[in-house]
């Protein structure tokens, strides 16, 4: 046990003694503050958390879930937190500075090729999610949606423009047809005002009809006999790239690229949370649970959630050493055992004891 040098306690505890050479409320709490600290420090501490490791686990055999929480008290901690916890402007300013770490650790301080890279998870990943059946009710809301019509319509619209545009940059470099298709542009703008934008609408709107008629016409498609090949050429693509370096990417995807991201995930959380299908998701997440786990003993349902007691006590002696050495090596330990025991050794009772 440790021998700290204590003159003021011990002109206490000698005052209080009843002069047989027993010691005092203020000796007493001497000795144990003492005895505390030697517990939860060196060998002591290990055998310690080895120990009441294994008498938590035996009390948690007797206990479930049910008997120390109910729903109530939990959807209510995980709405505060999930729904009404107020974010402050740190947080999201942090985006800057986790994003150029993420971006150099995984981009600039990297040799690896994309060959290195495990592909078979991302191809089996989307695999699994283009054959959902969830994922093909999506298709087919969007497929026979105005939005997909009007994109459709759009990019038939801009492939088209493009090709008469990159068609007639060839036809004018040809000599003689490069000067009719200037002067044939320069009288018809005379002749009718904004004929360009008047025949660009007209084009436009037959697109857009063009394309209704056809979408009409043809199923959505299912995606579960149609995922292969996009899988295909998404494994395509990645072979193509398989010689490049992730540092090579890093060119591509820029440090403000990654903060977009987080940002880009950051609001859509913020804005999300505050919705009720959160609030719902949680209260029944948190209902089904404990319809399932209430009547779970504790040790059951840390088995169940893959908790066992070499886990628990890896992470106390992770943890629990550094913080507890520096918390008794600046008094805060001393003063905590301190401020819990003062008002026992002052009790009328343990007086009588010293006596």
């Amino acid at each position: 046990m440790r021998d700290y040098p204590r003159s003021v306690a011990k002109k206490q505890s000698g005052n209080s003694g009843n002069g047989n050479g027993q010691g005092g409320p203020d000796e007493l709490l001497n000795a144990l503050t003492d005895y505390i600290a030697d517990q939860l420090s060196g060998d002591a501490l290990i055998e310690w958390v080895h120990v009441e490791v294994g008498h938590a686990l035996g009390a948690a055999e007797k206990l479930t879930l049910g008997d120390v929480v109910t729903p109530a008290q939990v959807s209510g901690a995980a709405i505060k937190y999930a729904l009404e916890w107020r974010i402050e402007g740190a947080i999201p300013e942090l985006a800057g500075d986790i994003a150029s770490r993420i971006h150099r650790r995984t981009f600039e301080d990297a040799d690896e090729t994309l060959r290195d890279v495990d592909f078979t998870q991302v191809v089996s990943f989307a695999e699994k999610f283009l054959a959902m059946p969830a994922f093909q009710r999506v298709v087919d809301r969007v497929y026979d949606s105005p939005l997909a019509r009007d994109a459709a319509a759009w990019f038939v619209y801009r492939t088209a423009i493009d090709s008469l545009q990159r068609n007639r940059a060839l036809a004018g470099e040809i000599p003689g047809v490069g000067s009719l298709l200037r002067l044939s542009g320069a009288l018809s703008s005379r002749v009718i005002p904004g004929v360009s934008a008047k025949l660009d609408a007209v084009f436009r709107d037959l697109t857009e009809r063009a394309v209704a008629v056809v979408l009409a016409g043809v199923d959505a498609p299912d995606m579960s006999e149609s995922g292969d090949p996009l899988v295909s050429v998404l494994m395509d693509a990645f072979a193509s790239r398989q010689t490049e370096s992730l540092g090579a990417l890093g060119d591509t995807i820029g440090p403000d690229d990654v903060e977009a991201i987080l940002v880009l995930g950051f609001e859509f959380w913020r804005d999300f949370r505050g919705t009720r299908a959160m609030r719902t998701a949680i209260e029944e997440g948190v209902g089904v649970f404990f319809s399932k786990y209430s009547d779970y003993s504790l040790a059951d349902l840390l088995n169940e959630l893959g908790v066992t007691r070499d886990d628990m006590i890896e992470e106390a002696l992770r943890f629990a050493p550094r913080a507890l050495e520096v918390l008794q090596s600046n008094g805060l330990f001393d003063s905590f055992v301190r401020r819990q025991f003062r008002g026992f050794v002052d009790s009328d009772r343990v007086k009588r004891m010293l006596r």
